[in-house]
């Protein structure tokens, strides 16, 4: 399918999609000690906080949960059977209002980060944004029958397609190039004319609409 693509030759093209911000709100990797590190600073943190005035759950409802967490899990230093089985009762208790509360901070700051930190939740990490660079050079080559040549350039991490495009004309900036998609990084013409010039090139296409054109190569068709 021939569409028209202006020669695009840039070096590499990043993604800036905004991301909104966010907290983690799973506990499940604390330790018990940590967990009660964790639900005592978010209690803290929130408490004077004009930005939270009606959390859901209460904080009163957290400090119960946090009062009979902590008391189990002093007793459970001392181990036996009934004292882990309550320990853990009550730290799924309290996991299980630290992540209501924590959806409800989400809600509330609406993806505002410093609202966010100030509830006394871990922000979790915003990923880079990833970029996909150009191709470089293709290497050209004749298939093995006539009217076929095949192109080739080197994987681009990132990359989830290539679009191999030709033309059967000195490129400018309204030429219109046959381009064909794949998944490949190489690609065989067929039905070209034998002694004629094709020019091709090779974009590599990643997340987000990027593309990244390579330079553009030539040779003659046999």
């Amino acid at each position: 399918m021939a569409v028209i693509r202006p020669p695009q030759f840039c070096g590499h093209i990043k993604s800036y999609t905004m991301r909104r911000a966010k907290i983690s709100i799973s506990f499940s990797s604390y330790t018990d000690a940590n967990l009660q590190t964790k639900a005592e600073l978010i209690i803290a943190s929130m408490t004077p906080n004009t930005a939270f005035a009606n959390p859901v759950p209460t904080l009163t409802e957290l400090q119960a949960a946090l009062d009979q967490y902590s008391a189990d899990l002093v007793a459970a230093a001392s181990l036996g059977r009934t004292n882990v089985a309550n320990k853990n009762a009550s730290r799924q208790q309290l996991e299980m209002l630290m992540t209501r509360l924590g959806m409800y901070v989400m809600f509330v700051a609406n993806g505002d980060e410093a609202i966010l930190t100030s509830s006394g939740f871990s922000l979790t990490k915003t990923p880079e944004a990833r970029s996909i660079t150009n191709p470089g050079n293709v290497t050209l080559s004749n298939g093995i029958t006539a009217g076929q040549m095949v192109d080739f350039v080197k994987a681009v991490a990132g990359a989830n397609g290539y679009l191999h495009e030709i033309c059967a004309e000195l490129p400018t900036s309204v030429t219109v190039w046959t381009s064909y998609t794949s998944t490949r990084s190489q690609y065989t013409f067929t039905g070209l004319e034998p002694g004629k010039k094709y020019w091709v090139r090779v974009a590599a296409t990643g997340r987000n609409e990027q593309i990244a054109y390579s330079p553009v190569a030539s040779q003659f068709a046999q």
